[in-house]
């Protein structure tokens, strides 16, 4: 039995296509997902897996190099049931820190030329590894380094607050990022504070601290930050940073903010606070009534336009058709809204 559960969380890993991933048509084989699957049970990865990581300590390399190359090559097993083992002994190294497992061993891993190809799911032209060694081997290699900055975020927290901002603006490092805002969040609210006020000093020039102000903001729940979010924030982290704001603040809060967006923020902030917040607030009257008067706004008609058409309730629909009478821009986005809702609907009435 947990041969196939192994095997049922494996077929949900390894779909998708690794861009670094070129087929060798001398040494690949395609196979159906399901017969792949079939051959892969045909042994016992979970015992398999065991017995790799017991011939040695996994930091002697040579070793286990040896065992993973004889799995690789050995004849009596298909090449499914060879890569589904490789595969989930490579996952299992997520559990160990990284001087445990030797630098050859991962060299290994991260180069292996998946074999065993099947049709990609939505592309039945194109062939992609059903067990993406490469892809597991640099997700372990992630989650060490995320780990790793976690102990370097905690350490500064403990030190140097302020620290962490300079560090987190100056990298371009996904997992360091992370792994500061991971540990920012498990911060006392004392050390919550002196970063968000480290942050708010640096934010006019550093808009890649949105994300981070957006986190201190939900703890201290501190309306200054939330407004310096709105108006200064920018980038891919402004937008997760309002959607989170939307899961913590009260409907009332959440309604004042956007209030303030629609008045003082700028329109690309603004469009991207009605977008995230419209749909917990759709049923609020006063927003609403906002969004029917920004209509005739020249920067953000459109997204109240877009967030109303999302509104399929009778009361908003009768104020849309009430306002779309006339060719004035409000008219015009009016009927738009109509338009996008009508045919919403009917695509959700086909069967």
């Amino acid at each position: 039995m947990k041969n196939y559960l192994i095997l049922g969380v494996l077929s949900c890993f390894c779909v998708f296509v690794d861009p670094t991933f070129a087929v060798n048509q001398t040494s690949s084989t395609q196979w159906d997902r399901a017969s792949a699957m079939a051959a892969a049970r045909s042994v016992n990865i979970e015992r398999e897996v065991y017995e790799i990581g017991n011939i040695s300590s996994l930091s002697d390399g040579k070793t286990t190099l040896a065992k993973l190359k004889q799995i690789e090559t050995r004849s009596d097993w298909s090449m499914p049931a060879r890569e589904a083992t490789l595969y989930e002994f490579t996952r299992s190294l997520a559990e160990l820190p990284r001087a445990a497992v030797a630098d050859e061993v991962m060299q290994y891993l991260r180069n292996y030329q998946a074999k065993t190809l099947v049709p990609q799911e939505d592309h039945q032209n194109a062939l992609v590894p059903l067990f993406n060694i490469r892809r597991a081997a640099a997700g372990v290699e992630n989650g060490w380094q995320r780990r790793e900055f976690a102990f370097e975020a905690i350490e500064l927290l403990e030190t140097k607050p302020a620290a962490l901002v300079s560090r987190y603006v100056e990298s371009s490092n996904h997992n360091q990022r992370s792994a500061y805002l991971d540990t920012l969040r498990q911060a006392d609210i004392d050390v919550v504070l002196a970063v968000q006020n480290a942050a708010l000093e640096q934010f006019g020039q550093a808009s890649m601290l949105a994300p981070m102000v957006g986190i201190t903001a939900v703890i201290t729940m501190d309306r200054f930050a939330m407004e310096q979010l709105l108006t200064k924030g920018s980038g891919a982290g402004l937008s997760s940073a309002l959607r989170q704001l939307d899961e913590e603040l009260q409907t009332s809060e959440t309604s004042d903010l956007l209030i303030y967006a629609i008045s003082a923020a700028p329109a690309g902030n603004a469009s991207l606070a009605i977008a995230a917040w419209w749909p917990r607030l759709r049923h609020e009257a006063v927003i609403r009534d906002l969004l029917l008067d920004t209509l005739a706004d020249p920067a953000l008609g459109a997204a109240a336009a877009l967030a109303l058409a999302q509104s399929p309730d009778i009361q908003t629909i009768k104020l849309l058709q009430d306002a779309a009478g006339g060719n004035s821009i409000a008219a015009r986005r009016a009927q738009m809204a109509l338009d996008i809702n009508r045919d919403r609907l009917l695509g959700e009435a086909k069967p």
